[in-house]
C-alpha cells in the first residue's frame, strides 16, 4: 500500500512540474483573428528584427535616423479547403530593387543545409520616414520545411535581387527569436511540437 502511495505522490509530482514547465512557455502571439466575412483565421508571430543597425536616408541634426535593417513575421492562414504557412521579410533597400516571383529568398540553416523561398514580391513602397523604399517578401513556407525551421536556426538570409543580392547575418539572439517566432505560431494552430 505504501508503495502505491509513493508512486502516486511520485507521478502527481512529475505531472505538476510538466504543467509548470508548459505554462513558463513564453509564447507571444501578435493576433489570432477569424475574418468575419470569409472565415480565414490567421495568426502571427511577433516581429523579428533582423540583420544589423544600418542608416537610412534620413537625415537628422544628430546624423542618419538609424534603422533596423530587416524585420521579419510568419503567418498562419486558414479556412475550410486551404491553409498554409507565409514568412513575411520586410527590407528597406537605398535604391530601387527589382525582382521577380520565384525561389529567390534563401535560408543559411545551422545545420548547412539552405532552403529556397519562393517568393511573391511587391514593388516595394516609399516611406517618407527613412526616405528609402520598403520591401515586404511574402514566402509561401511547405510544412516541411516549417518544421525545419522550428527545429533548426536561421544563420543568414539571402535576398536574390535582379541586379544585386542581399544577405542578411543573423546573430545569436536573432536565431533563437526567430525560432521561437516560429514555435510560437505552430504552438497556436497545434502543429509544435509533434508529439509521438
Amino acid at each position: 500500500m505504501r508503495k502505491q502511495w509513493s508512486l502516486l505522490l511520485v507521478i502527481l509530482i512529475g505531472g505538476m512540474l510538466s504543467l509548470s514547465a508548459q505554462e513558463t512557455i513564453n509564447c507571444p502571439i501578435a493576433f489570432d483573428e477569424v475574418d468575419p466575412f470569409d472565415s480565414i483565421r490567421t495568426i502571427a508571430s511577433e516581429k523579428v528584427a533582423l540583420g544589423y543597425l544600418i542608416p537610412s536616408k534620413y537625415e537628422t541634426v544628430d546624423g542618419p535616423k538609424i534603422i533596423e535593417e530587416a524585420e521579419a513575421i510568419l503567418i498562419y492562414s486558414e479556412n475550410d479547403s486551404i491553409s498554409g504557412f507565409f514568412f513575411n521579410l520586410v527590407m528597406p533597400e537605398y535604391k530601387l530593387q527589382p525582382i521577380p516571383s520565384g525561389i529567390n529568398v534563401k535560408m543559411l540553416l545551422d545545420d548547412d543545409s539552405i532552403i529556397g523561398l519562393y517568393n511573391f514580391p511587391d514593388e516595394g513602397e516609399f516611406d517618407r520616414t527613412i526616405n528609402m523604399r520598403v520591401y515586404q517578401h511574402t514566402c509561401a513556407v511547405p510544412l516541411d520545411y516549417f518544421y525545419k525551421l522550428a527545429y533548426h536556426k536561421v544563420a543568414q538570409i539571402r535576398v536574390e535581387y535582379d541586379r544585386q543580392n542581399r544577405t542578411l547575418k543573423l546573430n545569436d539572439k536573432q536565431q533563437e527569436a526567430l525560432r521561437t517566432a516560429i514555435q510560437c505560431v505552430g504552438r497556436q494552430i497545434g502543429l509544435y511540437p509533434i508529439n509521438p
